[in-house]
């Protein structure tokens, strides 16, 4: 069967039943927003995901090391191997790769608002312009089990596992999906000038010696706001949520196909 997502389409309800016909094997053929909305019914599951990567960034397919060619990745989907990798889940939403608050929800929004048939660049120029001029932060309570800090940033990211920040360049791997951890990421209260300073460490991979950047890793935490809800950026796409945001990792509670040694 072939699904050609819009919104107004159940997408779990839609695997739930072929999964309960039997049916083992989902693909999904689009970027990261894609995946996530197919892993809502595939995580926690005996059903395995396939992944072609036709999207903008394909951040997932890139760190499962998927060819970005969709013949040669469909080929993987139906000949390759299955993989156990973690998953990461906030509140009743499992996602892949990362949730961030702050500026890149806001940039996401921006982005969309144009609409899918607006050229992608000018939509992504016209986003990071009116991001940068609103600049928007965002006052979270952040409780672990071995912290607690109160905090204002514009830069706040939970990621399912780690990132690579000693890359060079823009994109920064993951080197491992099944380590069973979150890794998270944020940075203080600063000025639009010093925020340059730290996209420059970033691209140079020494992001780790930015001024005030912080991170540690933890598998349960929890995000309170005095606010009624937020905007969340989740694997690349837009959601609003009511605090508090539990966010845990889920190790190895998905089957992914990959591809053979």
């Amino acid at each position: 069967d072939v699904i050609r997502l819009k919104k107004e389409i159940d997408v779990p309800g839609e695997i739930r039943k072929r999964f309960d016909r039997g049916q083992k094997l989902f693909v999904a053929a689009g970027g990261d927003g894609t995946i996530n909305g197919v892993l809502q019914a595939v995580a926690n599951t005996e059903a395995v995901l396939g992944v072609v990567p036709i999207g903008t960034f394909n951040h997932f397919a890139r760190d499962l090391n998927l060819p970005l060619e969709w013949k040669e990745s469909l080929e993987i989907v139906l000949n390759g191997t299955t993989r156990q990798v973690d998953t990461a889940r906030v509140n009743d939403r499992v996602f892949v790769n990362n949730l961030s608050l702050g500026l890149y929800p806001e940039l996401v929004a921006r982005r969309e608002e144009h609409g899918r048939d607006y050229p992608r660049w000018k939509a992504r120029f016209y986003a990071a312009f009116s991001t940068l001029q609103k600049y928007p932060s965002v006052a979270i309570n952040v409780v672990t089990e071995q912290r607690q800090e109160a905090l204002r940033t514009h830069v706040f990211m939970v990621s399912n596992n780690s990132y690579d920040l000693s890359r060079l360049g823009i994109e920064a791997p993951r080197e491992a999906l099944d380590e069973g951890r979150l890794s998270v990421y944020w940075l203080p209260n600063i000025p639009r000038a010093a925020l340059v300073s730290f996209a420059a460490h970033y691209l140079a991979g020494r992001v780790k010696t930015a001024p005030g950047f912080r991170s540690f890793r933890t598998k349960h935490m929890k995000v309170q706001s005095a606010r009624k809800a937020l905007k969340v950026g989740i694997d690349g796409e837009l959601f609003t949520l009511a605090p508090p945001l539990t966010i845990t990792i889920q190790p190895k509670s998905l089957l992914v196909r990959v591809a053979r040694e």
